[in-house]
């Protein structure tokens, strides 16, 4: 530490410039409340950068004066200590100038300081300075030896001697090792500490960066991988697209070869077979159109005489009516001479000829319908027996569209027959639903089809696609039919998907994904079981649907008929009843009439048994002449059945003959072409990619070319649906990582050698420094001891514990207690001291800091030390003050006890401003000479 010399403030609150010599060891600043003492001490705490009273600051005193700056310059030993250091070194002389310049600037007030090597006048200062900050003045102060805890103690404010005995025990450890500079050390031993923490938190980031590392380090090789993957995946199509693919499409164009040429053989064989088979069908042919030709003269013939006998029939017929209505003419005049004779009732009559009437039109009208019905049916007759089928109206309707359009086409129903009619009932009831569905001719007509079919909204389905019959299965619905033409491709599958079975318990055996049908119809399918069977006069399908509808609009025609003639009948009776009552009411002579026309009946009665047997026997003839013509129908029917059946196989031979020939030639033709593109392919290869040996190579490994696109489009899908890297740096990058990640490693274990050894190091340094700082206890315990015998307290120190641990370090204590007048021993603040006997602890806890050996000088500042003391205090406090070899700048108020300036070497006295002076008077100084000096 230093002392002080000599103090020069200028415009330093309301002083405007004094010097004061500073050289002695007690120096008691004294003066009346207000004139200025704290004020001075604040002086030189602002120069020695240490906080003013409270309340205050430097500006506020340099504001006062209302003066631009203000200057507190201060003189200093700096002669070596025992150490053999300057306080101010790199300044070697023995006194050093420190100077506080406060000067305004930008609004605000601003502090610089300056050291000066020697004594430097104010002036000099002005010119040739080297201005500093707070920041570094403070610097260069605490190497000097003004530590931040010596700082403290001399801001200690007025009458605030005795707060040093306010500090816990481990603020006054902590106090007497900044004092004795141990504090110093242990901060450095504990900032090696934190930093070797540091190194060690470093270390662990390191191994974290190390372990991050370590995972780039997988990732990177992870993307290596991925990047070899993808490299071999491309390699591997490059090389099935470039070498494999080749190889595989020549290896399947000779398979193809090799697999074409046997069939095409066959096939060649197979046309002319059936060529020979199309020529017998020719034949067949134009035989059955003569046999055709012949039943059909014999059906006009048979019509002819048909037709004769009907009239020789019906002329013998009109006869026997003739006869039979003279006859009836004869009774009717008979009764008509009856009723003459007997009387009859007019009006009754009346009713019964109006009634009479109404029946005979109602049965008029009745006649007439079934006569237009009659003439319908006929026509049905006739075109049935030609082999037209009747359809309905909307049917009709598109068909004639789909003819007025060029549209070949047949219905569905036109092109089944049923082989076996028991089966007849179950098969109409599968195909029913699809009996009128229109089968194009030309596929390529199912555009116009199609809009026609929507035009007119026709509901069932209009198919232009047909396919070959599938492998008939046995049991199956397919067994029962024969196609004139091929059916579409569904309903054969239809077919032949359903087993026909005897019976539902039968049927009920078959595995849950059959279907099938019994003989009357009953039809189950994956939704579950339903009778379909139609009933023999609702047949659609096939010559069995045909002979049905033929026979069902005969046996209807025999009804009308029959309805016909009975009708008739009816009406000629109710027409002579009616002619009767009329010739009644009319008052016709019956007997008059019934005598004129006596022989015409007699006539009629004679000839009428015979013209009954001539017309029975006409009747036979005529019946013989219907049941020749149905026996010539039914065989002309046949006739023209088979020759219809032969003519529709003779087109489906001719067209299938017409089509495989033509896929046969295309075939020859594409074989050749694959023969030459065979060789054209196998010209650049070298002979052991198409060798035998190699063929079979890849055909096990890959099968054929279909499964090596299949593996190269694998190998793509896999390429496009999975993340690959397909940077090849990352190789690079890797082995970047990688000796990164080695190099990282080694540095760590080596820096974890040496952190270990610094740790270890540091801890045994800081083993042994624990002596120095219980040699420091044992010397600040002695400093107070002493002081407290010179005050006449005895004073106890309880040494702490202290060892090399931190936590022991951190909450070690000094407690030191004080016996005032033998009245026991008390802490440092436990509430039971008086005021003074407070101010006496803190001045010998204060004092005693300054009590060193090794550390001579230093100066202590003391706001008014002797508060609360009495006389006798008073000198004690002197007496340790003188022993301790510091420079001290107290503070008291005037006052009569002259005790309080026994120990003083200079006094300084402090005045009031006296108004109105601007100025107040400088303070002035009183200097004691003591014989011993």
């Amino acid at each position: 530490m230093f002392k002080f010399l000599k103090l020069e403030i200028v415009h330093w609150d309301y002083w405007e410039r004094f010097s004061l010599p500073l050289e002695a060891d007690v120096i008691t600043i004294v003066g009346p409340n207000g004139s200025g003492k704290t004020t001075l001490l604040d002086a030189l705490r602002t120069l020695l950068c240490i906080d003013c009273s409270a309340g205050r600051d430097y500006k506020r005193y340099v504001r006062r004066n209302e003066k631009a700056f203000s200057w507190v310059r201060a003189v200093v030993f700096n002669e070596r200590q025992k150490s053999g250091f300057r306080p101010f070194f790199p300044f070697l002389s023995d006194r050093v100038t420190l100077a506080c310049r406060i000067s305004k600037k930008g609004g605000d007030w601003q502090r610089q300081y300056l050291l000066a090597d020697g004594e430097v006048e104010i002036e000099k200062l002005e010119e040739n300075g080297n201005w500093i900050g707070v920041r570094d003045h403070r610097l260069r102060l605490e190497q000097a030896g003004l530590t931040p805890a010596i700082r403290r103690v001399l801001a200690l404010e007025q009458g605030d001697t005795d707060k040093l005995c306010e500090y816990t025990p481990r603020m006054l450890l902590d106090l007497v090792f900044s004092v004795f500079g141990d504090q110093e050390v242990l901060d450095n031993y504990q900032k090696a500490k934190n930093e070797q923490m540091l190194i060690g938190q470093e270390l662990e980031k390191l191994e974290e960066e190390l372990h991050r590392l370590g995972a780039s380090l997988l990732e990177a090789e992870a993307r290596v991988r991925s990047f070899r993957e993808w490299e071999d995946i491309n390699k591997e199509i490059d090389t099935l697209s470039v070498e494999i693919l080749p190889r595989t499409e020549l290896a399947d164009l000779y398979e193809r070869i090799v697999s074409n040429r046997t069939p095409l053989r066959k096939r060649r064989l197979d046309l002319r077979a059936r060529r020979e088979k199309l020529d017998e069908f020719k034949r067949k042919m134009s035989d059955l159109h003569m046999l055709f030709e012949a039943s059909k003269r014999k059906e006009e013939e048979c019509e002819l005489a048909l037709k004769n006998a009907r009239k020789d029939f019906d002329d013998r017929r009109v006869a026997v009516h003739d006869v039979e209505r003279t006859l009836n003419e004869k009774k009717s005049l008979e009764e008509l001479c009856r009723m003459q004779r007997e009387g009859f009732d007019a009006p009754v009559l009346a009713a019964e000829q109006s009634e009479r009437r109404e029946r005979l039109e109602a049965n008029k009208f009745e006649l007439k319908t079934a006569r237009d019905k009659l003439i319908i049916l006929r026509e049905r007759i006739a075109a049935l027996k030609t082999g037209k089928r009747i359809h309905p109206e909307f049917v009709l309707d598109f068909r004639r569209t789909l003819e007025s359009a060029g549209i070949s086409h047949c219905l569905l129903m036109e092109i089944v027959e049923v082989v076996d009619p028991e089966w007849q009932k179950a098969m109409e009831g599968v195909l029913g639903p699809f009996a009128y569905i229109v089968l194009l001719r030309d596929p390529d007509d199912r555009r116009r089809a199609w809009e026609l079919g929507e035009e007119m909204r026709y509901r069932h389905f209009v198919v232009a696609e047909r396919s070959p019959l599938p492998e008939v299965m046995a049991g199956s619905m397919l067994e029962v039919v024969r196609f004139l033409e091929t059916p579409p491709g569904w309903v054969a599958e239809l077919l032949n998907r359903i087993r026909r079975v005897e019976s539902v318990k039968d049927g009920s055996r078959l595995p849950k994904d059959v279907s099938w049908v019994t003989r009357e119809g009953y039809h189950r399918e994956y939704r579950g079981g339903r009778y379909i069977g139609v009933d023999a006069g609702k047949f659609r399908f096939g010559e069995a649907a045909l002979r049905n509808m033929i026979a069902e609009a005969e046996r209807e025609s025999d009804e009308l008929q029959a309805r016909e003639r009975k009708l008739s009948e009816e009406n000629r009776i109710l027409s002579r009843r009616i002619d009767d009552i009329q010739a009644l009411l009319a008052g016709i002579d019956a007997a008059q009439k019934l005598m004129a026309r006596s022989a015409e009946f007699a006539h009629a009665e004679k000839e009428f048994p015979a013209l009954i047997q001539h017309m029975r026997v006409s009747q036979t003839i005529l019946a013989d002449c219907e049941g020749k013509l149905k026996i010539a129908q039914e065989e002309r029917h046949e006739l023209q059945s088979e020759q219809k059946l032969l003519e529709n196989q003779t087109g489906t031979l001719k067209q299938d003959l017409i089509k495989e020939f033509t896929e046969f030639s295309m075939q020859r033709k594409q074989l050749v072409e694959k023969v030459v593109q065979y060789r054209t392919l196998r010209r650049p290869m070298p002979p052991r990619w198409y060798s035998r040996q190699a063929r079979d190579e890849l055909r096990t490994k890959y099968g054929s070319a279909e499964g090596v696109k299949s593996e190269i489009e694998r190998l793509k899908k896999k390429l496009v649906e999975s993340t690959w890297v397909t940077d090849p740096q990352v190789v690079e990058v890797r082995d970047k990582i990688k000796g990164d990640h080695s190099h990282l490693e080694e540095t760590i274990q080596t820096r974890r050698i040496h952190h270990r050894l610094h740790v270890k190091a540091t801890d045994e340094a800081r083993e042994s420094y624990i002596n120095v700082l219980r040699a420091t206890v044992r010397r600040y315990s002695h400093n107070v001891r002493s002081l407290g015998q010179l005050a006449g307290i005895d004073v106890a120190v309880e040494p702490p514990h202290l060892v090399n641990e931190d936590l022991a370090l951190a909450q070690a204590g000094l407690n030191v207690k004080f016996d005032f007048d033998r009245k026991g021993m008390i802490g440092l603040n436990d509430g039971e001291a008086s005021g003074g006997q407070q101010v006496m602890k803190s001045l010998i806890l204060l004092v005693g800091l300054l009590m060193d050996e090794t550390r001579t000088g230093g100066f202590v500042f003391i706001d008014e030390p002797f508060a609360h003391l009495d006389v006798f205090n008073i000198d004690r406090v002197g007496a340790f003050l003188e022993a301790t070899r510091a420079q001290y700048v107290l503070t008291t108020p005037n006052t009569h006890n002259v005790n309080v300036f026994k120990k003083s070497d200079l006094t300084l006295v402090t005045q009031k401003r006296r108004h109105p002076e601007k100025w107040a008077p400088p303070v002035a100084f009183l200097r004691r000479e003591r014989e011993n000096k």
